[in-house]
């Protein structure tokens, strides 16, 4: 009875807990909304790049010391043929991502950042994922596809160096949006092109990725003009699900549906990266060879009722501008290699995701046009069961998309999409129907809308310097570009100009960051 109690106040809790950020969430869109409105329409003008006076609001809020950000993805998914039966599916994410700078706040330091920022975003995820079925798919079709909650996202200390060559976060992190990136692949849909197929498969909860953020401490340290260290230690058991496998709760996620449990009973997960960036002949890229970690026990392939201690991986990515911009947009490439030793308790021995990206098609600047691969590699030991109680051994599944981005306006996105499954989980059988899940004909459409920091380089006359600093690394928020006078974080320039800066220039991120554009992180963009 006490049990029975217990469980019904905790569910009592969480539901409490979700109509609170619902409600909150809601009151910072609606009250945003009216002041933005109102400063744009006491002005009587209309800008479709700013529709509701939004960036000269954040302008202020950022002087102030307060940091906004607001993205939105809306996506339908058509599945006509493969898996094991045809369907449609509605998948909806909403992340409201706040930053205070005590500095700014207290009004004891105009210098960004001086004490460090704090913090805090929440994401509500709607929708029924539909890779495990009825696709069955060893990666996510989406990058947007998770459990159903309204959750706490990242909650996160930030700190960095004067000189912005060492940064610090603690807290509850989101790792991956700062480990095995490719900034090319952030160009497509499928989760594999985001946190890849193998951490995904392997680790507990699907690792340290959105939406679980793990408690972590993350340290980047910049030792030479074009090397960058990344490292991290993280709880590897997020939402201190009791059994790795849950036929229940496949991803774990709902085992702490609200994401505001801190645990720390199962096991360390370790992470590190070595960036370099690299030019040929004109051609820049980044390269980058990193490792995890993990000492929490995993049950083996063979037999899930015997586990082992440890796990471990290595990968690689290599990012690179193949054909620079000469009118007809720029083409990049992209390498993502994954591979553990232990495949006797691990789901997935290797995985490698690769694709070419056209940015700037059509002479349309923030348009995009990409092409993507990839594959994952079954364990040996992994096996499915036929219909006449005879078994084989998994074989490798590989996937294919095709995607366009079309960027309407500065906030808004729209991008279809068309993927191709072949060889679903290595050809596992659906034990309900007894069939084989088929290769599977994906078509996909995203909304992606995104209201965050567009703020402002203070002259024509440095954007050129202004583009190059960017990309230099540990620029983190609201940290202003040493000896730029003031130019802000950005990812490209638009050609619009806000109305009472004649010659201001908007450095903007128009480069939806994986995992339905998450705010961005501390360090190199």
């Amino acid at each position: 009875m006490a049990g029975l109690e217990s469980s019904c106040f905790r569910e009592k809790g969480n539901v409490r807990l979700r109509r609170v950020l619902r409600a909150g969430v809601a009151l910072a869109a609606v009250l945003c909304g009216m002041t933005a409105g109102g400063d744009a329409l006491a002005a009587d003008e209309f800008n479709i790049d700013d529709p509701f006076g939004w960036n000269e609001l954040k302008q202020k809020w950022a002087k102030a010391g307060v940091g906004v950000s607001v993205s939105d993805a809306e996506e339908v998914w058509g599945i006509p043929r493969g898996g094991v039966l045809p369907s449609e599916h509605y998948i909806g994410a909403t992340t409201v991502d706040l930053v205070l700078d005590p500095a700014r706040l207290s009004g004891m330091s105009t210098a960004d950042g001086a004490w460090g920022t704090f913090e805090i975003s929440a994401v509500d995820i709607r929708g029924k994922p539909f890779s495990n079925y009825p696709l069955y798919a060893f990666n996510q079709t989406s990058t947007s596809e998770a459990d159903p909650n309204l959750r706490l996202y990242e909650l996160a200390y930030n700190w960095h160096s004067v000189d912005n060559r060492i940064s610090v976060r603690v807290g509850k992190l989101d790792l991956s949006k700062e480990f095995m990136v490719s900034d090319t692949a952030q160009n497509f849909l499928n989760g594999s092109f985001g946190w890849p197929m193998l951490p995904s498969n392997d680790l507990y909860n699907q690792g340290p990725a959105s939406p679980v953020a793990a408690p972590a401490v993350r340290l980047n340290v910049a030792f030479a003009k074009k090397w960058l260290l990344r490292l991290a230690v993280a709880d590897d058991n997020a939402t201190g699900a009791r059994r790795f496998i849950n036929q229940n709760d496949p991803w774990n996620q709902n085992q702490d549906p609200s994401g505001t449990k801190f645990w720390f009973g199962t096991g360390t997960f370790v992470i590190g990266e070595l960036n370099r960036d690299v030019s040929f002949a004109g051609h820049a890229g980044t390269w980058k060879a990193g490792f995890f970690a993990d000492s929490g026990a995993f049950p083996l392939q063979a037999d899930s009722s015997v586990s082992r201690k440890g796990n471990w991986g290595v990968y690689v990515t290599l990012d690179h501008t193949l054909v620079n911009d000469t009118g007809m947009g720029a083409l990049k490439g992209f390498v993502r290699w994954n591979y553990t030793g232990l495949s006797d308790r691990n789901q997935i021995a290797s995985s490698l995701d690769a694709g070419l990206v056209l940015a700037g098609p059509f002479h349309r600047s923030d348009d995009s046009l990409g092409l993507g691969f990839g594959y994952a590699a079954p364990s040996h030991f992994l096996t499915t069961q036929r219909p006449d109680g005879s078994t084989k051994t998994m074989r490798n599944e590989y996937h294919i998309e095709l995607t366009y981005t079309w960027q309407a306006w500065s906030w808004l996105s729209v991008q279809p999409d068309v993927q191709g499954l072949i060889n679903p989980s290595g050809g596992v059988y659906d034990p309900i129907s007894n069939r084989k899940a088929q290769n599977a004909l994906i078509f996909g459409l995203h909304l992606g809308v995104s209201l965050k920091w567009i703020v402002f380089c203070q002259s024509e006359r440095v954007r050129r310097l202004c583009e190059k600093r960017l990309r230099a690394p540990f620029f983190p928020y609201f940290s202003q570009v040493p000896g730029l006078g003031g130019c802000w974080r950005g990812r490209r320039y638009s050609g619009s100009v806000p109305r009472g800066r004649r010659r201001a220039v908007v450095c903007r991120s128009s480069v939806r960051r994986r995992k339905r554009g998450m705010s961005w992180p501390e360090g190199r963009g």
